[in-house]
């Protein structure tokens, strides 16, 4: 009986144990991607209405007109009266965070539309505080913060 008993348990460890007995191959070294380009994101940040469009690229063009538009509405909405012909573009640097907000940087202006126009400045910002929420730019997948330069042309 006790050597029945010896003979099943042996039996049993050597059916358990089979995976010690194989030969294992070492894993190769996998390659993981750890340089991420902090300077460019996967998806440009979406205006609502412009999402729905196929590709990318013409997302993010639509987005920056859009962007464009709403500001160039806002400014429109004022009496605004300069005492000489301008073709110029100004750089209006903005910030959308994670959640969509956009939040006005900085305005890059030339001294003449400072002078032609010295409340540009809080016109513009008045324009990007009416901005709706965006979809926030992705990089891998996770929404993220951005800033980018949107251009805008002023002509009379």
């Amino acid at each position: 009986m006790f050597k029945r008993i010896i003979f099943l348990f042996t039996t049993i460890f050597f059916l358990v144990s089979c995976d010690f007995f194989q030969k294992k191959e070492l894993q190769q070294n996998q390659v993981v991607d750890t340089i991420v380009d902090f300077n460019s994101v996967d998806v440009f940040p979406l205006f609502p209405s412009c999402d729905s469009i196929p590709s990318e690229e013409r997302q993010k063009i639509c987005s920056q007109i859009k962007l464009s538009e709403q500001i160039y509405s806002s400014l429109a909405a004022y009496q605004i009266e300069v005492s000489e012909k301008m073709n110029d573009t100004i750089l209006v640097k903005l910030h959308v965070n994670s959640i969509g907000n956009v939040s006005l940087v900085n305005i890059q202006s030339s001294e003449f539309i400072k002078n032609q126009i010295p409340k540009l400045d809080s016109l513009i910002g008045v324009g990007v505080n009416n901005l709706p929420t965006l979809k926030a730019a992705i990089k891998r997948g996770i929404p993220v913060t951005t800033e980018f330069t949107l251009p805008i042309v002023l002509v009379n």
